[in-house]
């Protein structure tokens, strides 16, 4: 049988909270929570919505400073025979859809999330660029 359970290492410098499938977790900065593997993969691909301080700046505690142990990953996978996908893909942070290319993923964060950016440089930046079109290539 196959040991599913990777430790999920808080690798911030605050504890780091969150409410995954009806279980609050917390985990402190240095320290592990162990879960399924594939859970794993999926806690570190939720996303929390932005808490910002008093500047309009992310504030550094709800960042999601996270990774399964790559030991505990290699492992799994060696026993499992799964292998990693080959095909990278972008996540949008915003609503959690993928894209097979950054393209796609900036035409999403252009046509759906514009008004959410923070970063106003960067925002600028979006808005600006043309070859960026209106046209999604999500999978």
């Amino acid at each position: 049988m196959i040991d599913n359970e990777v430790k999920v290492w808080n690798r911030g410098r605050y504890e780091y909270r969150e409410k995954f499938k009806g279980e609050n977790i917390r985990i402190k900065p240095g320290e592990y929570h162990r879960m399924d593997y594939y859970e794993a993969e999926q806690f570190l691909g939720t996303f929390n919505p932005i808490v910002k301080d008093k500047g309009g700046r992310q504030d550094p505690r709800s960042y999601k400073a996270l990774e399964i142990d790559s030991d505990d990953k290699k492992r799994y996978l060696d026993q499992s025979g799964d292998q990693p996908e080959t095909v990278k893909m972008y996540a949008c942070h915003a609503c959690g859809k993928e894209f097979r290319s950054k393209n796609g993923l900036l035409k999403h964060v252009k046509t759906k999330h514009l008004e959410e950016m923070v970063d106003e440089e960067a925002r600028d930046e979006l808005i600006d660029d043309e070859d960026i079109g209106e046209e999604e290539d999500e999978t």
